[in-house]
């Protein structure tokens, strides 16, 4: 990939608002012969490379691209354009573009494009900053998509198991703390209905929601369906 492709000159293109469902469950030849995602640039300089289109890495990387960009396709592109030039003004996100391509092209899963385009999504509208998106997108990029669906909403995540909020804790999704023993001791009581009850309570890691938890499950999952 070359290095000064920028994924903004696909986010600026009118040709996102005609990206449709249908368009995203087109094969690999259907894809090569829709004349309307040859004009979005990256997409359309993948298709005229036949070297890039006969490979399977190279269309599961268009595949992941359409994704994340059907994500942003109703946003008028007045809107899109003004919050991208305000971007490329700021000089600590001057190569943001060519980050968040590079980022796309190594997640593992169409599902995980489809949520990082959420969060595009709503970061173009103002409703997350552009530096808590380039952490979560990177957080995704780490985590096991499974994991990652299981927090589509706080009635979900809260139950998990521990081997899965552990994964989590290790991506950035929860904080870790050590439990209150004498919160321990107190329910360990109530359960045993001894109020005398005097036993050993060992210590152990508990995790709690944070800021990232609470943004993925807010705005990651608009218009997605976990399975």
């Amino acid at each position: 990939m070359e290095q000064n492709i920028d994924i903004f000159d696909s986010v600026k293109s009118q040709a996102v608002n005609e990206i449709t469902p249908e368009v995203l469950e087109l094969g690999l030849d259907a894809m090569l012969s829709n004349e309307t995602l040859k004009d979005i640039p990256i997409v359309g300089l993948a298709f005229k490379s036949f070297s890039l289109y006969q490979h399977i890495s190279e269309a599961f990387f268009v595949k992941k691209l359409l994704n994340f960009l059907f994500a942003i396709n109703e946003i008028p592109i007045e809107t899109r354009l003004k919050f991208i030039s305000k971007l490329e003004s700021e000089t600590e996100t001057k190569r943001a573009g060519q980050k968040l391509l590079v980022t796309l092209n190594r997640l593992d899963d169409i599902d995980k494009a489809s949520i990082v385009g959420n969060l595009f999504k709503h970061t173009i509208l103002g409703e997350i900053s552009y530096d808590h998106f380039s952490q979560l997108s990177h957080m995704i990029d780490n985590s096991y998509i499974h994991d990652l669906k299981k927090l589509s909403s706080r009635r979900q995540y809260i139950g998990i198991d521990n081997s899965t909020q552990l994964r989590l804790y290790k991506s950035g999704f929860f904080d870790q703390n050590i439990s209150d023993v004498k919160k321990q001791l107190r329910l360990e009581r109530f359960a045993r209905s001894d109020k005398d009850y005097n036993g050993v309570v060992q210590p152990k890691f508990e995790y709690s929601e944070n800021i990232f938890t609470q943004i993925l499950s807010k705005y990651g999952f608009v218009n997605y369906t976990s399975d």
